[in-house]
């Protein structure tokens, strides 16, 4: 039997200030809840990679380190900008796991670069909100079976706090 993964740590008291005075929804520091921006694996392994990189990289760009994780997880490094339903729903017979990975990297790195640095690069935030709006389509909240509606309450809190200033 494999070993869990060790959760990364996370908390309000011990993250940048800008960071602790916008997330107060206490769904924005749970590892565990699914429609939380760090509620999986993929999140998970993004927020330890950001610390990282940030440590090695003080001034590097966090969609370096994305296009790292995404090419490390074989995962298709396009299609940020699709949005319409259609469009999206192709994706998803294509490539399931490329669509779902991508947008669960983007969010976890948007709200990774919040939390450690109290700060969003402006095309992380495009990506991330380009994410939410697919996220928010029926087809994809309906995977959150009873919780969908949790879910798509949780997407508009998660879009407000990223349409922030974060300069």
């Amino acid at each position: 039997m494999t070993e869990a993964p060790e959760l990364p740590d996370l908390s309000p008291d011990d993250c940048h200030p800008r960071a602790a005075a916008a997330l107060t929804d206490p769904f924005f520091w749970s590892l565990t809840d699914e429609t939380a921006p760090f509620g999986n694996e993929t999140a998970h392994e993004t927020l330890t990679a950001f610390r990282d990189f940030r440590d090695e990289h003080p001034k590097g760009s966090p969609l370096e380190l994305l296009d790292a994780l995404l090419a490390r997880w074989e995962v298709e490094n396009a299609h940020w900008n699709a949005v319409e339903a259609a469009e999206v729903q192709a994706l998803g017979e294509e490539d399931e796991y490329s669509l779902l990975t991508r947008d669960e990297a983007i969010l976890a790195l948007a709200f990774s670069q919040i939390v450690i640095e109290g700060r969003l690069d402006p095309e992380v935030r495009r990506r991330a909100l380009l994410a939410l709006a697919r996220q928010a389509l029926p087809a994809l909240l309906s995977a959150f079976e009873g919780r969908a509606l949790e879910r798509a309450l949780r997407i508009d809190r998660m879009r407000a706090v990223l349409s922030e200033r974060w300069s």
